[in-house]
């Protein structure tokens, strides 16, 4: 009686648990820019995954920088086994683009802080306006969709045209991303369940293209 007592206590604790706890993504910096060397793009960050009972509380920190990947890519062989990924089954099994934005909006993203600046410059004057007015608009609106509650100093981002008659990017941003642990496990099951679903009905369909072949003989 007391096992039991204490499984379910535990079961209970560990559902708290993920109801209330928030996935912090802290992107402290990020770095993307091809003006200075010479052809080649320099890319650097530094973020970090954080999750917290309450938004308060942090028991998982997780820091992601250049270095660390490469360690990690290094001690899992990380490129040999991409070389053996099936990327046409795996794209098969992805949701379609339709599912993808649902999914995206049960995820209910709350964009807690934000900083970017892009400098853009291409070799036609006319594209290069016409990017940075696209971009603009773009952002705008996708920034608004995610945002509780606005406040200037947390929130600002600029898109400066460079009439240079070159291909340049140089961006720079930081920014905090919340998620709440309960819609990232909830989006995972779905994905699961409908993998399975699917998998289910292409042997069904198998099975029965079978039967019409024997139906033949």
């Amino acid at each position: 009686m007391i096992v039991v007592f204490f499984v379910i206590l535990c079961l209970m604790l560990i559902l708290f648990g993920v109801i209330f706890s928030t996935l912090n993504i802290r992107i402290q910096k990020l770095y993307f820019s091809n003006q200075h060397f010479e052809g080649k793009v320099n890319v650097d960050y530094l973020i970090f995954l954080e999750v917290s009972l309450f938004g308060v509380v942090r028991f998982i920190k997780l820091k992601i920088d250049p270095s660390r990947v490469t360690k990690i890519s290094k001690k899992f062989k990380v490129k040999e086994k991409m070389r053996q990924m099936n990327f046409k089954q795996m794209k098969q099994d992805l949701p379609d683009k339709k599912e993808q934005i649902e999914l995206v909006k049960r995820l209910k993203i709350n964009l807690e802080e934000f900083h970017f600046v892009l400098e853009l410059g291409t070799k036609d004057v006319l594209i290069t306006s016409a990017m940075i007015a696209f971009l603009s608009s773009i952002l705008g609106i996708a920034i608004a969709r995610v945002i509780k509650k606005y406040q200037e100093e947390k929130y600002e981002y600029k898109m400066i045209p460079v009439y240079q008659n070159k291909n340049i990017i140089n961006l720079n941003a930081n920014c905090i991303i919340q998620v709440k642990m309960v819609h990232i496990i909830g989006i995972i099951f779905t994905l699961v369940r409908k993998r399975k679903e699917k998998q289910k009905h292409e042997r069904t369909s198998n099975r029965r293209s079978y039967d019409y072949s024997y139906e033949q003989y």
